[in-house]
């Protein structure tokens, strides 16, 4: 079976443990964090619900008694406060990654997976520090947006989301790129499907559609202070693929140009992301994937590496 380690036993961190937990995709996690203390409960709290679970061993222990595992989680960090945007953390959570790969150096897993804020710079980082080592970076990228964006689409469509195929690419954040002109439903495009069942998208119902995936985060944040159980599912979702449906495409956060991390499609499987894959894009979204990976390039100058 498979060991997943959490670094970070914050909200997040614990919203990616328990799915994971009710899907029994570990046989042992650990939860790390600063706060001894709140490690060791957290676990304990899971541990509590043992009979209700897939069998696993939960545990909790410091940042600096990292043991190896298979997979590693990063959620350690800040959130973002209202008025800011994920790339005003960047200061804060690169140092944070910092300290964390430090504890890490003499125990890397096969897989790490990169949830916390800035996610594209941080997935850099991690990439540049480690690539001479056996260990394989990701980052959650885009998955959870694009997931998002096949729900609001589906509903507008009236079929099931499994039939929506469509993708947002770039940035995690507010450069993130939005290519309809490859989205499929089922083997469909969006305007073929529109004319076959009478319920066209009109240009500007796209627009608001994107405008709605864009703001989702910062809707939950004012509403309840940050995002947590949809980023912990989606986190749990991306595990399920390393450990059980190898080949699965989904965006993440991987090298798409020389030192940049970006969300393209990629099969997702026990060694991580693979080769990513770059949709047919329009002219206009050609553009803004340029643009998303300038703001990115300008934001990984901060990476001291």
């Amino acid at each position: 079976m498979t060991s997943v380690a959490i670094l970070g036993a914050g909200a997040v961190g614990v919203a990616c443990a328990g799915p994971l937990l009710q899907l029994g995709l570990a046989s042992r996690l650990t939860l790390y964090d600063r706060d001894r203390d709140k490690a060791r409960g957290e676990a304990l709290d899971f541990h509590h619900a043992a009979p209700l679970l897939p069998e696993c061993t939960v545990a909790g222990d410091s940042m600096d008694s990292i043991r190896a595992a298979d997979i590693a989680v990063l959620t350690a960090g800040v959130h973002t406060q209202p008025g800011q945007t994920r790339l005003d953390t960047l200061d804060h959570n690169l140092a944070v990654a910092v300290d964390v790969a430090d504890a890490l150096e003499e125990a890397l897993p096969r897989v790490v997976i990169v949830v916390s804020s800035p996610v594209d710079v941080l997935a850099e980082y991690l990439t540049r520090r480690w690539e001479s080592r056996p260990v394989h970076v990701f980052g959650t990228g885009t998955s959870l947006d694009s997931w998002r964006l096949r729900e609001l689409l589906a509903v507008e469509l009236g079929v099931h989301p499994g039939n929506v195929h469509a993708w947002v690419i770039g940035e995690h954040g507010d450069s993130a790129v939005f290519p309809f002109e490859s989205a499929r439903v089922g083997p469909f495009s969006l305007a073929e499907f529109g004319r076959l069942s009478g319920r066209p998208l009109a240009a500007e119902r796209l627009a608001e559609i994107e405008q709605r995936v864009r703001r989702a985060a910062y809707e939950v944040r004012a509403l309840k202070g940050s995002t947590t159980h949809a980023i912990g599912l989606a986190t749990a979702e991306l595990i399920r693929h390393v450990v059980r449906d190898a080949g699965r495409l989904e965006p993440v956060s991987v090298r798409v140009r020389d030192r940049v991390c970006a969300s393209l499609p990629a099969p997702i499987g026990a060694d991580g992301a693979g080769a990513p894959l770059m949709p047919g894009l329009g002219d206009r979204e050609r553009r803004a994937w340029e643009e998303s990976l300038a703001v990115l390039r300008e934001a990984n100058q901060r990476i001291a590496i």
